[in-house]
């Protein structure tokens, strides 16, 4: 056969156009434009095919690179309708001189063609060139309403005052106003109660005028009063339009967008009666929708709301199809990661993948970011590994590569390989990345939670050297990871520091100082931070309580440990909760006053502070310590009474069991141990029946002094020479 009869024909190309604008394929639809161009076989009836298949302003590159090169391809003559189409499409694109060029080539341009290219003349700013446009028209007497309201609606948004009422004056004399004309004119209203009013004035005129406000109409006052903060006015709105005209898909668009707006302020009663007109009015979604309602929904963080809206989009009947762009696969992917719906979220990707046009940076970061979030690091590392591929022949130092590489890092970070966060960090620098704040700080933390500090104070000379500003949190950091180490000079140095850069330290940093110092055992230097809280303004909490409690504890000072429990909360204002407690019960039982441990569990919940299971343990590893059968009948009972919660929530197995050997050990089963093990297996504890010559000696293997303790005090610890054993004259 030849060469002609192999290649397809004109109608063949048509056909298979057509077919592929049915069947929502605009990657098939594409690369049929793409061959027809390259061979020299892109006639006007295959061009008009591939502007219905591809023509939805996403997908019109193709359309638009084969309109720029018109003059090339004398062949093509096409009609007023098609080249009205491709000014559009041009117009939508932002294309203003690809729109100018199409219309000086149309012979004899229509009004519609003409209100086109006036519509690119205000989207580029250039007013004089759609008023000569409608002047030319006009001059024609061809000029219609279409062509007015688009010269009239470049004036408006390009804030030319003069030029609107010029127009308004042509408008009325020759009885072309329509509602039209004064949806446009609500754009000059501006925000506040003073754009209020001047938009009530204009829906007078517009009423008195004959014009009923529509959907549209409304739509525009939304608009403005979402853009002043107006929510009353907002919702007074909507009320009118659900009385009147009605919601539509973009009432609801322009509500979500204006929510998503607020960022953290956000109101969630507000998105909720969003969602519900949604509901009630049973909206036909579109793809904005779609973007709107799931981004609010996004800063709302609120995973609950963010699944059920997913939902009901996908009860809506709405689907993605080919047309729909990267954007809202990755709105997608992200709210199905949000909502650990990971098989959703791969779904997406496989058939964004599968696309001819691969899938951007910002969606193969995207996709990275929710593998990490729910743990599949290794899928997040392999995929990674693929956006490498697929796009690092034009560099890896691009904003899509940065954000991939950020999640990557964190992912590392989280699972304590900080050498792998490294080597990231080190290719971003080979690669001429940007490496930002949250970069910089997260690869901070990792180092310092591991005690690599010498690493960390690395980054942070590079943070300083890449002009990055340390923030708040990278002092808090540092500062942590200093105490943690012990090495409280060079903490108290970044403390300095951080103060003299202008940044005021918040509770963590001041707890993390309190902490070092009292791990130091610096019972002084512990209250001259708790004196510089106060002149912050940063209160003591129960955290603070707790690391002194625990200090006092190992200088063996159970009376200024007291001294803190009581004096603390009641001159901060807070009440002790249930860590405090248990740490002062540790405190005691280290120092051999277990009677007082007890009291303090009676004390708490007359207080109505529910114990927790630490508490127990910590009792419970005390009494079996002393021997005490009395305290653990005692406290299993507590444990079973229902008023301290679920004791099987409380109670660890292993300390129960040890109990009940002691109570069988000490023989006092009968008496107490047989009621109280058949308690425990009503209650649905799993422990066994002790048996003669089957228990480990002493009682159990909690038998040892604090073995296993969650807060273990350790042994004597005298402090360092001079300082002052109690807490003085601080509470």
């Amino acid at each position: 056969a030849s060469e002609d009869e192999r290649t397809p024909s004109e109608g063949s190309l048509v056909g298979m156009l057509g077919a592929a604008g049915e069947s929502e394929n605009p990657d098939l639809a594409e690369t049929i434009l793409n061959w027809a161009r390259d061979a020299g076989r892109c006639t006007v009836p295959v061009l008009g095919a591939a502007v219905k298949a591809l023509a939805n302003g996403t997908r019109s590159e193709a359309i638009l690179s084969v309109a720029s090169q018109l003059e090339e391809l004398p062949a093509l003559q096409l009609d007023t309708t098609l080249y009205g189409q491709l000014i559009k499409l041009a117009v939508k694109a932002g294309k203003k001189d690809l729109a100018q060029s199409l219309y000086n080539r149309s012979n004899n341009p229509d009004a519609h063609n003409t209100a086109n290219l006036i519509r690119a003349c205000g989207q580029a700013g250039d007013l004089s060139g759609a008023l000569t446009l409608l002047d030319d028209l006009h001059k024609r007497g061809a000029a219609e309403v279409t062509s007015f309201n688009s010269a009239l609606d470049a004036a408006v948004c390009l804030g030319d005052d003069a030029a609107v009422e010029r127009l308004l004056k042509q408008m009325r004399e020759e009885k072309v106003l329509d509602a039209v004309s004064f949806n446009i004119l609500l754009k000059r209203c501006g925000p506040g109660a003073a754009g209020a009013k001047r938009a009530d004035d204009l829906l007078r005129q517009m009423q008195a005028a004959g014009f009923d406000p529509n959907i549209s109409t409304y739509n525009s006052l939304l608009g403005t009063a979402i853009a002043s903060g107006d929510m009353r006015r907002v919702w007074s709105l909507v009320d009118v339009m659900e009385a009147g005209p009605g919601v539509d898909a973009f009432t609801l668009s322009t509500l979500f967008k204006g929510q998503k707006a607020k960022r953290g302020n956000i109101e969630a009663s507000e998105f909720d009666r969003t969602l519900a007109l949604f509901q009630k009015h049973h909206i036909k979604v579109d793809e904005v929708l779609v973007n709107a309602a799931v981004e609010a929904c996004t800063v709302l963080r609120d995973n609950s709301r963010l699944s059920a809206t997913l939902e009901l989009i996908r009860r809506s009947g709405w689907n993605l199809t080919r047309h729909c762009s990267m954007h809202t696969y990755a709105t997608l992917i992200k709210a199905y990661g949000m909502t650990s719906q990971l098989s959703m979220a791969r779904k997406l990707w496989a058939e964004v993948s599968s696309r001819s046009t691969p899938p951007s940076e910002q969606l193969f970061a995207q996709m990275v970011d929710v593998l990490v979030s729910n743990n599949c690091f290794d899928d997040a590392v392999q995929l990674f590994d693929e956006l490498k591929l697929t796009h690092g022949s034009r560099g890896l130092g691009s904003n899509g590569f940065v954000v991939a590489w950020a999640m990557l890092i964190r992912g590392y970070a989280r699972h304590k390989e900080c050498s792998k966060a490294m080597e990231c960090y080190q290719e971003m620098v080979k690669h001429g990345a940007t490496v930002g704040m949250v970069v910089f700080n997260t690869l901070i933390d990792a180092c310092s939670r591991i005690g690599d500090m010498s690493s960390a104070a690395k980054l942070y000379r590079d943070m300083v050297e890449a002009d990055c500003t340390p923030d708040l949190i990278t002092y808090s950091t540092l500062i942590k990871g200093y105490c943690v180490r012990g090495d409280m000079s060079e903490a108290m140095r970044l403390f300095s520091v951080m103060k003299s850069k202008g940044l005021q330290p918040d509770a963590i940093v001041f707890n993390s100082l309190l902490d070092g110092c009292a791990k130091q055992g610096m019972p002084t230097l512990c209250e001259q931070v708790i004196q510089d809280m106060e002149r912050a303004n940063i209160r003591p909490s129960n955290h603070s309580a707790s690391i002194l409690i625990k200090l006092y504890g190992r200088l063996r000072d159970v009376s200024a440990a007291f001294e803190v429990f009581h004096g603390m909360p009641r001159k901060y204002g807070f009440k002790p909760n249930a860590a405090v407690y248990t740490c002062l019960m540790a405190t005691c039982i280290s120092n051999d006053k277990l009677e007082s441990a007890l009291e303090l569990l009676q004390h708490m919940l007359q207080a109505g502070e529910r114990p927790d299971d630490r508490t127990f343990s910590t009792l419970l590893r005390g009494a079996l310590r002393g021997g005490c059968v009395q305290a653990v009948v005692s406290l299993l009972d507590t444990a079973l009474s229902g008023h301290a919660g679920d004791c099987r929530k409380l109670l660890d197995i292993e300390l129960t069991q040890s109990g009940l050997n002691l109570i069988f050990r000490k023989k006092c089963w009968s008496e107490q141990g047989q009621a109280l093990f058949d308690s425990l297996s009503t209650a649905g504890v799993r422990v066994s029946m002790p048996v003669e010559g089957k228990m480990e000696r002493g009682g159990g293997p909690y038998n040892n002094a604090r073995r296993g303790s969650a807060y273990q005090t350790g042994g004597r610890n005298v402090g360092r020479t001079g300082e002052q054993r109690g807490p003085s004259k601080t509470f």
